[in-house]
């Protein structure tokens, strides 16, 4: 299956998101965790095999995406894979998930 998804898709959701975060009061967001695990983009997909996962950190996902600001730093595609992880993490911030896994088979 295919997803079409536009340029101009995409720019309207971010302005939503960030009119969100706006509308909130929201001036900065503490991210309390570095590292995360990541499912190589490659493998995320193929449910056939178990995935090899590798240890990210937002620490340095922010700092390479600082340089897009600071400097005349060419965005690469892999800035996009930075910017999710950035995006899972201040999601989690925001709004916390339950991490409490119930094995209740009913719910």
């Amino acid at each position: 299956m295919t997803t079409r998804i536009t340029a101009n898709e995409i720019k309207h959701i971010f302005e939503r998101l960030i009119q969100r975060i706006s509308d909130d009061k929201i001036e900065f967001i503490d991210i309390e965790t570095d590292y995360y695990w990541i499912i190589t983009s490659d493998e995320w997909d193929n449910f056939s095999s178990n995935p090899n996962m590798v240890v990210g950190s937002l620490v340095d996902d922010w700092i390479s995406l600082q340089r897009i600001l600071e400097t005349e730093h060419i965005v690469t595609y892999v800035d996009y894979e930075r910017f999710a992880s950035i995006l899972r993490a201040i999601s989690e911030a925001i709004a916390p998930s339950t991490k409490e896994i119930s094995s209740d088979k009913s719910l």
